[in-house]
């Protein structure tokens, strides 16, 4: 079994570019019949965004006069050595975010996600048994029910998701947009929580009216906050890419790195995230910490110095967000004892793994993806799983390789996220016209395409373990294990 996934052959990705079109139409079929839709995300759904990718990220010139890099730069022991590079970083990250709309690919996912997987018969009794009180499913005594409930939560939840649910490493925050608080895990936290460095438990939000001062040289020197970076000043280093898509400074091979991003505004701005508007504790000036050190955000509890809620490299101290981790293994298994009660049925449930833009450097999501494949397919789901990546679109457990066992539960669609996502959306206007008759009010399973001819998306995915079916044309994966499988950073 390999470490990391494995990119195609140079023939075997000329064949994957050229079926891009029957690719979509495929994952178009999968997710216009699939009973369950969970959508994972890596960095590359971001990138659509305008935003940096790994290798991108922290190329900047203040950074390469310095020898740094991305893994350099993403540690924590920075807040403490030197606190005007890491808020610089950080804080830089923070201003690209909130300074930059998501893609619309976002709001393509949600009105599938509303179509079909909110308001089905299924989705609520997913969210039926989500919001069941623990203590009827054996999850403990009331009093430690009490306890789990005590630690600080920098947002409430109040509902439960149905059959959709989002799994992501990006730390943009960006999917509050466009999906709700209860359908969201971010794996490795994001820039709009915080936490205490001296132990204080509990996570806040950042106020929507913050914005980090960071100067030219990419440091955010303490005092206070507001002050966007000048891009003229900077020189590239801190230039911000026109909104629309523009070539960005430097021509067409300068790619989106830290303070270089399209910026253009964000309308819809963590919508579905309930918190603070505005003056939040712990930013700005404090009683507990001078005014002049309001640029470097604190605890509010204890006045210590605060840090991003985010897993960075070399990491021992990050807080995970535990009710959003609870919600989404609670998910997970309802998702998959929905699948077990419907082998008593008249057909399986079938699930559909949407991953767009998981590459190999941090491969968390890629391995949650397979892990999902699988569990669905061992509670009896039909399960299919859409890899969406330029690179790596290909399987990477050795069941899932291109000549593996059950290698036709991949449907790889070798393109962009956007792009895709555009495709498939077509395909599944021209499958399932818009018709409030066959949307997801309508009680019981959905009618297959009337009229329409073309490859079953479900060949070869039966019940059991996801299905078996022919090789696929394709170069070898590498193999992950399933599990966590936590990793660093963005991904």
């Amino acid at each position: 079994m390999g470490a990391s996934p494995s990119a195609p052959s140079p023939e075997q990705a000329e064949s994957l570019r050229g079926g891009v079109d029957e690719a979509c139409a495929r994952a178009a079929r999968a997710i216009g019949e699939a009973d369950v839709l969970l959508l994972c995300t890596g960095a590359g759904f971001s990138a659509d965004s305008g935003l940096a990718v790994y290798a991108d990220v922290a190329r900047v010139e203040a950074y390469a006069k310095r020898g740094l890099q991305y893994h350099d730069i993403c540690q924590p022991h920075w807040l403490e050595s030197e606190p005007e590079l890491f808020w610089g970083f950080w804080g830089q990250c923070f201003n690209d975010y909130r300074s930059t709309p998501p893609h619309e690919g976002y709001a393509i996912i949600d009105g599938w996600a509303d179509r079909w997987f909110r308001r089905t018969e299924l989705a609520q009794k997913i969210r039926q048994k989500l919001q069941a009180p623990r203590g009827a499913d054996g999850g403990g005594s009331e009093a430690e029910s009490q306890a789990e409930q005590l630690p600080l939560e920098p947002y409430v939840v109040s509902d439960a998701a149905g059959a959709f649910f989002v799994f992501t490493s990006n730390v943009d925050a960006h999917h509050f947009d466009w999906f709700r608080a209860c359908e969201i895990r971010e794996c490795h936290g994001n820039t709009e929580t915080y936490q205490c460095t001296r132990g204080c438990k509990g996570l806040w939000r950042a106020p929507l009216d913050f914005r980090f001062c960071v100067d030219a040289t990419m440091l955010a020197p303490a005092g206070e906050p507001g002050a966007a970076i000048d891009a003229e000043a900077a020189e590239g280093a801190g230039a911000v890419m026109k909104s629309g898509g523009g070539e960005p400074p430097g021509g067409a091979a300068a790619r989106p790195r830290l303070g270089h991003v399209r910026g253009g505004g964000r309308l819809t701005t963590l919508r579905h995230m309930p918190g603070p508007l505005a003056g939040a504790a712990g930013f700005g000036a404090s009683p507990l910490k001078r005014a002049s050190e309001a640029n470097h955000p604190v605890c509010p509890s204890c006045g210590a110095p605060a840090r991003p809620a985010i897993l960075m490299f070399g990491d021992g101290g990050w807080l995970d967000l535990d009710e959003q981790e609870k919600r989404w293994f609670a998910w997970a298994d309802a998702a998959c004892s929905a699948a077990k009660d419907a082998q008593s049925g008249d057909r399986p449930l079938r699930a559909v793994v949407l991953e767009i833009g998981a590459g190999g450097n941090v491969p968390t999501v890629r391995r949650t993806s397979e892990d999902r494949l699988h569990r669905f397919g061992e509670s009896g789901a039909m399960a299919k799983l859409i890899r969406v990546n330029p690179d790596l679109p290909l399987g990477d457990r050795d069941e899932y390789e291109p000549a593996g066992e059950k290698a036709d539960c991949i449907i790889s669609v070798m393109d962009g996220g956007l792009a895709s996502l555009r495709r498939i959306d077509a395909a599944l206007g021209a499958l399932w016209p818009a018709d409030p008759r066959q949307d997801g009010d309508r009680p019981g399973p959905r009618p297959g395409p009337r009229g329409r001819s073309g490859t079953p998306a479900w060949r070869g995915a039966g019940r059991g373990a996801g299905g078996a079916g022919p090789g696929r044309q394709g170069g070898r994966g590498s193999s992950a294990g399933p599990g966590r499988g936590r990793g660093r950073g963005r991904a």
